[in-house]
């Protein structure tokens, strides 16, 4: 009775211990400046398709360097150069004007890895479409496009607590 019931506990501990096993929650990208993680059952999408949703600005390049997302939330993070003669526009200035656009719910200056960002929202009746520009010196610097479920906030403040900026 004692080896039936040892028996029965260690194939009850093999199975318990096989549901315990997690994929992870979280993956990562880094492009050797910029870190952060996004949700692991996102797919990797051609950086070109998000191209657009950046501003064209004269002397500026915004670049997609990385796209992510599923069937209900994108995220496309850009390098934003500025070419020789032109400067990039402070996040005050960069906050301000996007704030002047229609749908835009909220318009702050926040600490994103330890430096300011603009983070610009707007909404609709289902989607929140979040804007984020880092400027990292004069010519240099990230902006984030973010577009979720309008009742998810929770994925991108996971995503902007995860930037690192080395």
């Amino acid at each position: 009775m004692k080896k039936i019931l040892f028996l029965v506990l260690v194939a009850a501990t093999v199975l318990v211990s096989g549901c315990v096993s997690e994929e992870p929650q979280y993956k990562s990208f880094s492009d050797g400046t910029l870190n952060f993680t996004y949700p692991a059952e996102w797919e990797t999408f051609n950086p070109e398709n998000a191209q657009s949703a950046f501003t064209k600005e004269p002397g500026i390049s915004k670049d997609v360097i990385v796209y992510v997302g599923n069937s209900s939330h994108d995220f496309a993070a850009a390098k934003v150069t500025a070419r020789s003669g032109y400067y990039l526009k402070d996040v005050e200035t960069v906050k301000n004007q996007m704030a002047k656009n229609e749908g835009v719910t909220s318009a702050e200056i926040r600490s994103i890895a330890g430096r300011n960002a603009a983070v610009v929202t707007a909404t609709d009746s289902t989607t929140r479409t979040t804007f984020v520009y880092m400027k990292l010196s004069r010519t240099s610097g990230y902006a984030f496009m973010y577009e979720g479920p309008l009742s998810d906030t929770a994925t991108l403040e996971a995503i902007l607590s995860s930037v690192r900026i080395t």
